[in-house]
């Protein structure tokens, strides 16, 4: 068994390096190798996690990374090992979601070793076993090419986030999460089949032979609707998708959308502007016949959202993100 873990860190070592304590006490198998990409951070996150890989692994080298020009350590966990057991590739800049993980997955698939790439957000915590029945449902089910875990609440850990995954309305740009909100426990013994719309990205289990096929995230999206476009892209290969119950992450969440309350408005606008600027971008590529509906749809609902709770600071990054779709969608047309 190969398995690649990637995580991506920006300006959030405090909670990478306790998903990295978590995924040291996986059993009984561990990962072959743990990449972390660190998008640019400015708050000293690559000395930490360089510090705590130096107290887990044995240095290998210190050297440039062929895709991005910029630098890689690596480590082996072993004197005998050709595959570094834990990597950090710093890629230079905040590239998104999509754009941070790409480097890691590149990496990876370079490397030409690993069965599967595990993807998983930096402010999760991963259950001992949570590897073991990830790898036991994939090998069962080989037609499934993506993999969701249980995401659970971590502030609130008998309570699901999501099962797996999400279902989707693409009319009304609205997604719900499955089983979310249920007892764990009622969740574990529930034998209620699941047809999800797409994976959760806290945790995308994915084999990397499907990866060579389907390709990189889509990094059009810096933040929001990556899994959905994956998943859509996975399908309309003749890939499936499922949710391995067992398989049990622990998930803070939150961290890069921010609110007024906690005194996070700027980094609450800037969210609120790539997820509606991305649903834009992701009704045009997979629904476009719905795009004139969408659009109107989109800003009512989420107007009204805005009038409801008394966020009227999020209205100009709402217009922003419309004006901005509007702009490069009739340029990709006229150039098209």
């Amino acid at each position: 068994m190969s398995v690649c873990v990637i995580v991506l860190n920006w300006q959030g070592w405090k909670d990478t390096l306790a998903c990295l304590d978590s995924l040291s006490k996986l059993h009984p198998i561990k990962p072959t190798t743990i990449i972390v990409c660190d998008n640019g951070s400015q708050d000293n996150s690559v000395q930490r996690i360089f510090k705590w890989a130096q107290q887990n692994y044995i240095p290998v080298n210190t050297l440039k990374n062929e895709l991005s020009l910029e630098r890689t350590l690596e480590w082996n966990s072993n004197d005998n090992s050709h595959i570094p057991g834990f990597v950090i590739i710093q890629t230079g800049a905040n590239r998104g979601f999509s754009g941070g993980n790409n480097f890691g997955i590149r990496y990876a698939l370079k490397k030409q070793y690993y069965e599967y790439l595990w993807l998983l957000n930096n402010d999760t915590v991963v259950h001992p076993e949570a590897l073991l029945y990830l790898y036991k449902y994939g090998y069962a089910n080989p037609k499934i090419a993506l993999i969701g875990s249980t995401v659970i609440n971590y502030e609130n850990n008998d309570i699901v986030q999501c099962a797996g995954g999400c279902y989707y309305f693409p009319i009304f740009t609205i997604f719900k999460n499955a089983l979310g909100g249920k007892k764990l426990s009622l969740v574990m013994q529930s034998s209620e089949k699941i047809k999800l719309d797409y994976i959760y990205g806290a945790s995308m289990f994915i084999r990397a032979s499907v990866v060579n096929q389907v390709g990189l995230l889509n990094e059009d999206y810096f933040l929001f609707y990556e899994e959905l476009d994956y998943t859509k892209r996975l399908q309309r290969q003749g890939y499936e998708i499922g949710w391995c119950k067992k398989s049990l992450v622990y998930h803070k969440g939150g961290a890069s959308v921010g609110n007024k309350k906690n005194g996070n408005a700027q980094k609450a606008k800037q969210a609120n502007y790539y997820e509606n600027l991305s649903t834009f971008k992701y009704t045009a590529r997979f629904y476009p016949q719905w795009l004139f509906l969408v659009i109107p749809i989109r800003i009512a609902l989420k107007s009204l959202a805005f009038l409801l709770r008394g966020d009227f600071f999020l209205f100009s990054s709402l217009f922003k993100a419309y004006l901005d779709f509007q702009r490069s969608y009739h340029e990709n047309h006229r150039s098209s």
